[in-house]
């Protein structure tokens, strides 16, 4: 069977606290408070398990407080192979705006890499990741690094996964991933690029260092990666706009139907779940990433971390409007 491993190098507890009306400077009750393990992969992971795919997640977390971890790995039928550093995962706070649905996030910096250690813990994960894939099983890389780590993790890992015959997707930070996409030909292939990036819109024009307004500056800009790094599908994430979609069947522009956001947290992991899911099942890209989006819509309507039924995903999949661009 064929697999999904996530890995996620700098994890967090996230703390969601929805308030009714964000106002700087003034005092804020909360109308509710949510405890969820956080971090890109590892939200994939849990989106994943949720649709029926077989996912273990892979990474960093700091062994003095896994419990959340554990039982959200246990509760969803992840196979946990984290590895435990010394200390303590970081906390991040999302506060969620209920009028306007909009998060505002305060994301702490994660646990710092003992830099006698980090050759070691680098090593470790890199073999531990080997011993869990087989070729034509998928890879996700998703999130920041923690401090005292650079992106040339990234292409050590993405190194051995390539010649194992892994597909990999790559939804890091932006400017993280400008730096993987860079160096990738160099360190990782020259031949064999990523199966999948997903950039949101500020991201992809932090790559290519321009302003993109209009869909068709969007575009160019996606293309432009595209070719320059052999990106085989890209997903440009933008909100309520919806996203576009660029891949070698051809480019499309989908809108999803409006929907009450209750957060926005977790939507671009749910975008990315959704599309592995359904490329795993043989659909083809376009569908798949449009079926992403229905995911995604269906999330941020719950303040919970998670998906709600199927059948509601399926009603939001036929209200998305797409068309060739």
């Amino acid at each position: 069977m064929t697999q999904v491993l996530t890995i996620t190098l700098n994890p967090a507890i996230d703390q969601t606290i929805p308030v009714k009306k964000l106002i700087p400077g003034e005092v804020h009750r909360a109308t509710g408070f949510t405890s969820t393990p956080g971090g890109k992969g590892i939200g994939v992971s849990i989106i994943l398990a949720k649709l029926g795919v077989a996912t273990t997640a892979t990474g960093w977390i700091g062994a003095d407080n896994d419990k959340l971890f554990v039982q959200a790995f246990d509760d969803n039928g992840i196979r946990d192979a984290m590895i435990r550093l010394p200390g303590a995962t970081r906390t991040n706070v999302k506060l969620v705006d209920h009028e306007a649905g909009e998060s505002t996030d305060v994301n702490l910096p994660g646990i710092q890499l003992d830099p006698e250690e980090r050759a070691k813990d680098e090593q470790l994960l890199n073999e531990r990741m080997e011993s869990l894939v087989r070729r034509g099983d998928w890879c996700e890389f998703g999130g920041s690094l923690p401090p005292g780590c650079d992106v040339g993790i990234w292409h050590h890992l993405a190194k051995t996964l390539v010649d194992k015959g892994v597909n990999l997707v790559i939804d890091v930070a932006g400017s993280q991933l400008g730096a993987v996409l860079e160096g990738w030909k160099k360190a990782v292939s020259d031949t064999v690029g990523p199966v999948m990036i997903k950039p949101n819109r500020s991201e992809l024009e932090e790559l290519v260092g321009r302003s993109l307004k209009e869909t068709a500056e969007l575009i160019k800009a996606a293309e432009e990666l595209q070719k320059a790094h052999n990106i085989q599908r890209v997903v440009v994430s933008m909100g309520g706009e919806g996203a576009l979609i660029i891949g070698p069947e051809g480019r499309w522009l989908a809108k999803p139907p409006k929907v009450h956001v209750a957060t926005t947290v977790g939507a671009g992991d749910t975008l990315v779940a959704g599309t592995i899911a359904r490329l795993l099942h043989g659909q083809p890209f376009p569908q798949a990433a449009v079926f992403g989006m229905a995911c995604a819509a269906a999330r941020i309507q719950q303040i919970e971390f998670g998906l709600p039924p199927l059948d509601q995903v399926e009603a939001l999949l036929h209200q998305i409007n797409v068309t060739p661009c």
